[in-house]
Parts: C-alpha cells; structure tokens; sequence
C-alpha cells in the first residue's frame, strides 16, 4: 500500500488531527535521518503527540505504523525513491503546496532534534542542509500569480528531499550486503 497525501489528508481531517501530513512526514523523516529509531508503541505516542490528538482510532493507527515503515524502507532504499509527503497540483493551489513544504521543512527538524541522538556540530554539508531547511521552513509565495511559482516549487522540493537524504546518509550506516557467492 502506497500512502498518498489526498488519502491522509481526508483521514486527518475526519481524526481532527492539528498538524498536516507533511509536517508529521517531515517529523518522521528528521527522526529517522538522525539515525534514531522507535518502537511501534514509541512512534505511535509521539505521532499522536505530535499530531495533538488525545486518541487514534484503529484506521489512523494502522495508517501511521504503515507510513512509518514505509519511509524507512524508502530511506534506506540503494535507488533514494524516498520523497515528500506534499499535495500536487491537482491537490492544491501553490501556496497551499509552499506552505506544505514550509510545514514538512520544520517537521523535519523538529523531529531531527527530538531523536536526541545528534551532539556537537554536524559535518559542514549536513548544516548547510539543515540551514537551507531552516529557510524553508520560512518559505512563502509572495505573488500566487507568478508562472514561475511551480517550477520554483519542484526545485525547492527537490532540494528537501536531496537535504533528507544527505542527512541521513550522514547518520546512518548502510545496510550490510549480502557476501557474493562464488560459483
């Protein structure tokens, strides 16, 4: 199962939860690139935590286990087919998308600075990437009329999800290959 931001979306709004998908996806991802991980019970109290909600029925519980899976999985992936939970252009307008992006940017170092696992200053291209997410969390669109708005939006986008991986290439060991079996 493939998780989409159309489908959490509607599931947020029917759970009442206070953050959107991106920021909790941006959350996930910060955590884990720091090369933290949790438990299932530990990663469904600090979604709720973080999402503001008291309770998660079942279908929202069964949702955030698989998201957390996922992203790992995707993270971890030799061909980096991680990416962001944002909307598309048949999803919402492009300041909606920015400001989802400025929420998954922030959502990302909240939750690298929650994992605790990170001491001291990080190498000089793992800050300059926190730095530019740092900036993206401030990001707006000035002009909703502006043709180049999408595009600049893409490579911001891209940018980020490049910034994910590079942080967490910095802090997590790659999974050891299998030994060649000679014939």
């Amino acid at each position: 199962m493939t998780i989409e931001y159309p489908a959490l979306a509607d599931l947020w709004d029917d759970t009442g939860c206070y953050q959107t998908p991106s920021a909790l996806h941006g959350w996930l991802t910060g955590y884990l690139a720091s090369g933290a991980r949790l438990s299932g019970e530990a990663w469904l109290a600090e979604a709720m935590d973080y999402l503001e909600i008291e309770e998660a029925p079942g279908g929202l519980k069964a949702v955030l286990t698989e998201l957390y899976g996922q992203m790992l999985k995707q993270m971890q992936a030799e061909d980096m087919s991680y990416g962001l939970l944002l909307p598309d252009d048949e999803e919402a307008d492009i300041d909606e998308q920015v400001e989802c992006l400025a929420q998954w940017s922030k959502g990302f170092l909240d939750g690298f600075g929650a994992s605790g696992k990170v001491s001291g200053r990080p190498d000089e291209e793992v800050l300059e990437v926190l730095q530019d997410l740092d900036a993206f969390s401030q990001a707006q669109i000035e002009d909703v009329n502006d043709p180049e708005n999408a595009q600049l939006f893409l490579e911001l986008a891209e940018h980020a999800r490049v910034a994910a991986l590079t942080v967490f290439y910095a802090f997590n060991s790659p999974a050891p290959k299998a030994p060649e079996t000679l014939h």
